[in-house]
């Protein structure tokens, strides 16, 4: 059973360092599908920008402008400006936080703060990869070596102390 319980804690010890080693190749796909979002975001918004160039405005006149007219058509292209310029902040506040965070702690970034419509898509198109991170494989190497030792003492059970043999009788 000795035997069983030591290939067991291999291989729950090996995934977490397998599993947690990927952590930083999600966090770089996913900052790479945040600046590839942002840059599309500002394009759109530059051609916008030009047009309001074009007609002697600034940009926030002719979002202005366009967001008070009586055709509802432009009405509804004055709220997608407005709607990409706020996603764009949004993303762009993303972008900064990720980019400042240091090794440890960007993980956390992208889970409290991550965009979730880019996540998903992340989570859809990742696929793992043979790259391991040594730093993020021992963190994974120490939470599978205390998920399996909770899961052995709980299939385990409460046992009784060992008596040593040969020891001295008191």
């Amino acid at each position: 059973m000795s035997v069983i319980r030591d290939l067991v804690f291999l291989i729950f010890v090996l995934g977490g360092a397998v599993c947690g080693s990927q952590v930083p190749v999600f966090v770089d796909a996913y900052g790479q599908r945040l600046g590839g979002a942002l840059d599309e975001l500002r394009d759109g918004i530059a051609g916008f920008e030009d047009a309001a160039r074009k007609a002697n405005i600034t940009f926030d006149e002719y979002r202005v402008r366009l967001r008070e007219n009586t055709d509802e058509a432009v009405q509804g292209t004055g709220a997608e400006i407005d709607r990409q310029v706020d996603r764009a902040a949004a993303l762009s506040a993303q972008n900064r936080a990720l980019t400042e965070a240091s090794v440890w702690t960007r993980p956390f970034v992208v889970l409290t703060e991550g965009d979730n419509r880019i996540l998903s898509r992340t989570w859809e198109n990742w696929t793992p990869t043979l790259t391991l991170d040594p730093r993020w494989g021992l963190i994974g190497l120490f939470l599978a070596w205390l998920i399996h030792g909770s899961i052995s003492a709980l299939v385990a059970g409460p046992k009784a102390p060992r008596r040593r043999k040969g020891g001295l009788q008191t």
